[in-house]
């Protein structure tokens, strides 16, 4: 193997890794939160990235269990009334 192929290898099972992870917090913490629903949303972990979704439901049930999340909305379906503190235009890769 060469030096390049060994960081490759590092690489992906660092992403493998970090994957597990993400899941296991899922199963264990972000579930048993949208299975239980409580009256008031869980506070945000900080140390979790989040999630981008256009779906509300999704958008819903993160919220209530306290994992980040950003609604992506098109300009159509925002209120004139609701504070927009930065528009972010999207941009694919």
């Amino acid at each position: 193997l060469t030096y390049r192929d060994i960081i490759v290898f590092v690489a992906q099972a660092q992403r493998s890794f970090l994957n597990i992870i993400a899941f296991m917090d899922y199963v264990e913490i972000v579930q048993p939160r949208d299975i239980w629903n409580s009256w008031s949303p869980h506070p945000a972990n900080t140390k979790w990235m989040g999630c981008f979704t256009d779906d509300l439901k999704i958008c819903n049930t993160f919220f209530n269990a306290g994992v980040p999340v950003w609604l992506i909305r098109a300009e159509a379906y925002i209120h004139a009334d609701m504070n927009i503190v930065h528009p972010v235009a999207l941009t694919f890769p």
